[in-house]
């Protein structure tokens, strides 16, 4: 299964789901793509270019060895693994897979989306859209 079709087919799975992008972080490249409008295809290849920042930025480091001095994150994770975002009309989940820790899979629904439900369901798809790479 290639990519793109593992990532529609999450996409048909997750609530409210209109963008679905695999990003590697090392290249801030889009390895992979699908949206049910061509216009969100814009909004992944710019944040394909945000996201290394968004796991990797000085900030987050900074927060997460603040959480390891604390002892409450272990040292031998790659570091954050889940970040979902929310802004005024959309959910945005950006999930890092176990077997590639520099790839990051990316869902977009609308803000109406149940999140506990987008969250379940994204967190389902990442061992089929990781197996496509």
């Amino acid at each position: 299964m290639s990519i793109e079709a593992a990532l529609t087919s999450a996409m048909e799975t997750i609530p409210d789901c209109i963008v679905a992008g695999y990003i590697d972080m090392e290249t801030g490249m889009l390895l992979g793509a699908s949206t049910t409008d061509d216009a969100d295809a814009e909004v992944l290849d710019n944040l394909a270019i945000a996201v290394a920042n968004l796991f990797q930025g000085r900030g987050v480091q900074a927060f997460q060895d603040l959480l390891e001095s604390a002892g409450l994150q272990d040292n031998d994770t790659p570091g954050f693994g889940e970040i979902a975002v929310f802004s005024q009309d959309r959910l945005h989940i950006f999930l890092r897979t176990r077997e590639y820790p520099e790839h990051v899979v990316c869902y977009i629904c609308h803000a109406s989306a149940n999140t506990g439900l987008a969250l379940t369901k994204s967190h389902l798809s990442l061992g089929p859209v990781a197996a496509a790479v």
